[in-house]
């Protein structure tokens, strides 16, 4: 009886050890839900170690606070932070009808790129392309490349 009351918690240890946690609160959580939505980090230029799929250059921008329009035909998009602080940027699709919607954000340091993927919902207009661009709100310039 002993051992199957052992196995039992050990069991239910388990089970506990498993069901993921998050230290995110409120405040912290993005629009979609996420605290990071559909991006990942990459250090260095990632444009070239992603395949079946090729990167295209879609231009570069230095702003102080807002950037200027990339555009994307959609599937996944990479922003790399050339130079400027380290801080959180964030990637809005601009639409001229509604209100510019947060794709999704992203921690980079100069040097990395952050991806944001299945982004196709967004390609919208006579043009089918997204119009994307990226904020800060830190101080500070900042050179980001585009690439889709």
């Amino acid at each position: 009886m002993n051992l199957k009351r052992v196995s039992l918690c050990l069991l239910a240890l388990a089970c506990a050890l498993i069901i993921p946690f998050t230290t995110a609160s409120a405040s912290e959580v993005g629009q979609k839900g996420l605290v990071v939505p559909k991006s990942t980090v990459l250090s260095g230029n990632g444009a070239s170690t992603y395949g079946p799929g090729e990167w295209d250059y879609v231009g570069s921008s230095t702003f102080t606070y807002s950037s200027a329009y990339a555009y994307s035909g959609g599937g996944d998009f990479m922003v790399c932070l050339a130079s400027g602080p380290s801080t959180t940027y964030y990637l809005y699709e601009y639409d001229p009808n509604n209100a510019d919607e947060l794709v999704g954000y992203v921690y980079l340091s100069a040097g990395q790129c952050g991806v944001f993927r299945g982004i196709g919902g967004y390609v919208d207009g006579d043009n089918k392309k997204a119009e994307f661009y990226v904020e800060k709100d830190v101080g500070g310039t900042a050179t980001v490349d585009f690439w889709d």
